[in-house]
């Protein structure tokens, strides 16, 4: 093989390699940590090119320098990008498979979306064994811009939810699909508690008679409810961690934790719970974003990494 031959394949291979070892480099920069990666495409691309030329060089005596140089230049860059497309996709494949997050594959998240069409105005314990009653359960608020009911704003949340969690290996169990049930707060939280649920999320919406209140709230067990004191804990843990996730999202008012015991849901749940009010109906303009679907599935993105990194923080 010529000279000018081996220079040209040195050149294309230098040509090619370089680039592919800085964006290798650039995404070690970045935590990705691929040096290893990097050397071995490096050794893969040299053998590759290696083979190729040696391939083409027996026998290339009997040819001429111009017959020469075409064939061994193409299929040694021919050899290169088929090695590095190969790497580039392995890498990729394996760069998306680090960034997500691993979940237990047996954590349990049972979703409640809030109300439903017709309120049950029947009363029922606040608790187990308790004289005290509430109403099973009431119908809601609604949008003061978009008329949109409470019931109906829960299930689309809820159905974004649990396709979030689903993706990244949750088990998503929901006690309702349809707005045609006839499910109490008692109800809601024995489907939790039946199905072994590692966490009961209820969503819902505020609504207040003042119209400039606005801002998510997470609702938890209150420490000194008698009822809760076995979830009290792990039913913290999560809506603290829920919340700082919320509170990393620039597009979310976030107004911080409200700790309840008169709520039966919580009262009656013997998993841990937390209840997430996404904002309030009752202020027209977070009313029209909690009907925005881009909006909507910012926000519960941010409520799924904070259910996520609960179910880590139990491994």
């Amino acid at each position: 093989m010529s000279k000018s031959v081996k220079i040209g394949i040195t050149i294309i291979i230098l040509l090619t390699v370089i680039p592919v070892y800085y964006i290798f480099s650039q995404q070690e920069e970045e935590g990705k940590n691929p040096s290893t990666k990097n050397v071995k495409l490096e050794q893969k691309v040299a053998k590759t090119v290696g083979t190729e030329i040696e391939s083409e060089t027996t026998g290339t005596n009997a040819l001429t320098s111009e017959s020469q140089n075409s064939p061994t230049l193409e299929l040694s860059e021919q050899a290169i990008k088929q090695e590095i497309s190969k790497e580039v996709q392995e890498t990729a494949k394996t760069t998306v498979e680090e960034e997500k997050e691993e979940v237990r594959n047996d954590f349990i998240v049972v979703i409640d979306p809030g109300h439903q069409r017709r309120a049950n105005l029947g009363q029922e314990p606040v608790g187990p064994g308790a004289s005290e009653t509430k109403i099973k359960v009431t119908g809601g608020t609604a949008g003061v811009a978009t008329g949109k009911p409470e019931y109906k704003l829960t299930l689309e949340a809820s159905l974004i939810l649990g396709k979030l969690l689903e993706k990244r290996g949750v088990k998503v169990i929901y006690t309702r699909t349809t707005h045609d049930v006839n499910l109490s707060n008692k109800e809601r939280a024995e489907i939790a508690n039946q199905n072994h649920a590692d966490l009961f999320v209820r969503i819902h919406a505020d609504g207040s008679t003042n119209r400039n209140v606005k801002g998510l709230s997470v609702l938890t067990p209150s420490e000194d409810d008698q009822y809760t004191k076995a979830i009290y804990q792990d039913s913290l843990k999560a809506s603290q961690l829920i919340l700082d996730e919320t509170k990393k999202n620039p597009a979310v008012k976030v107004n911080g934790i409200s700790y309840r015991g008169d709520l039966s849901g919580f009262n009656w749940s013997k998993v841990p719970s937390t209840l997430i009010e996404m904002g309030f109906m009752s202020n027209p303009s977070e009313d029209k974003h909690l009907s925005d679907t881009s909006y909507l599935t910012n926000l519960l993105t941010s409520i799924s990494d904070g259910i996520i990194n609960y179910s880590n923080s139990n491994k």
